[in-house]
């Protein structure tokens, strides 16, 4: 009943995240090989005023429930009614809403999630015994504004875009297995594993191409070969940069960032916001840092029940469960 009610709320709210939608847990459901399920917080008068989706699977005899690889940011979504409240309002609003939601959740023995950036307050998830960790992600506002954009990248890096980015080409493609390709690349050098099949990516980009919005673009020298690669998905208010791959050869030809900048601008058409879906790899996040995003921070929530499962989960960190 929770998750039929849930997939109407979906059709209706344009305000509620991809990563959100109950065709993206489906199909990251079906991948992954697990289920998904939801708790709902209702108004006096029944309508859903908030959503917890989970993941639900057994290892090795426990209940756990984790984010399968991909799976991006999930947890609490608050679908506030007024804009413009008093904060003690709408801190008591969302103490509410997390003790509602928390009530409905089973009993894991695991549970950890990236919780959406919009989801600011963990003060009752404390209370009730979770964890938290603070990650950071780069965020890109007003992308429409391109002048205003380009000006904020680190001065390097705008030198770079403006002498070398004629020297390659820039192109859409539906080439799942060529963007893969480029992609184990980049996974070659940071820890020599990709973390999910081909045949686990295509499950998700069946799904993407059925009910959302995905753009692959591939960026090639003079000699067409395929230098890197983007998979960007959206929803109604943000771009994610969900993937991104460079062929280690060319690191330092900033054909990653001319990429970029150029998926950058084409997303504008149809949003305001870009998630650089930002790591806390050093590299990585100096990487994005460079193009002068607000740095936005974001939970990662967690609660075990003994702390050998939690060495455990850390070990298995980024693992299909």
């Amino acid at each position: 009943m929770q998750k039929h009610d849930y997939r109407l709320y979906s059709k209706r709210n344009v305000k509620l995240p991809l990563f959100h939608q109950p065709w993206w847990l489906d199909a990251l459901a079906s991948a992954n090989g697990s289920s998904w399920d939801v708790a709902l917080s209702r108004s006096k008068d029944g309508n859903i005023i908030a959503a917890w989706p989970y993941f639900r699977g057994l290892k090795l005899g426990m209940d756990i429930s984790l984010s399968p690889v991909l799976g991006s940011y999930l947890g609490i979504w608050i679908d506030y009614p007024e804009e413009n409240w008093k904060e003690e309002t709408r801190q008591s609003y969302q103490n509410n809403i997390v003790k509602d939601l928390l009530l409905q959740l089973p009993e894991f023995h695991l549970m950890k999630q990236n919780f959406t950036p919009t989801f600011d307050n963990w003060k009752e998830l404390f209370w009730a015994g979770y964890d938290q960790t603070t990650h950071y992600t780069y965020v890109l506002d007003n992308i429409k504004d391109h002048e205003s954009v380009f000006a904020g990248f680190k001065s390097n890096l705008r030198n770079s875009i403006k002498k070398l980015g004629y020297t390659f080409s820039i192109g859409a493609t539906n080439d799942l297995v060529a963007f893969y390709e480029i992609n184990k690349k980049s996974w070659s050098v940071q820890d020599g594993k990709i973390p999910y099949t081909l045949d686990y990516l295509q499950k998700l980009d069946d799904a993407l191409i059925n009910n959302g919005n995905r753009y692959i673009r591939l960026i090639k020298d003079a000699n067409n070969n395929i230098v890197a690669g983007a998979y960007i998905v959206r929803d109604n208010h943000t771009a994610y940069n969900l993937m991104l791959g460079t062929d280690p050869n060319y690191r330092h030809s900033r054909a990653a960032e001319i990429l970029l900048w150029e998926v950058i601008q084409e997303m504008s058409q149809y949003v305001d916001r870009f998630d650089f879906e930002g790591s806390m790899i050093e590299g990585v996040s100096q990487f994005f840092k460079a193009f002068g995003g607000k740095q936005q921070p974001y939970s990662v929530i967690s609660k075990s029940k003994n702390k050998w499962i939690a060495i455990a989960a850390r070990l298995f960190a980024g693992k299909n469960f």
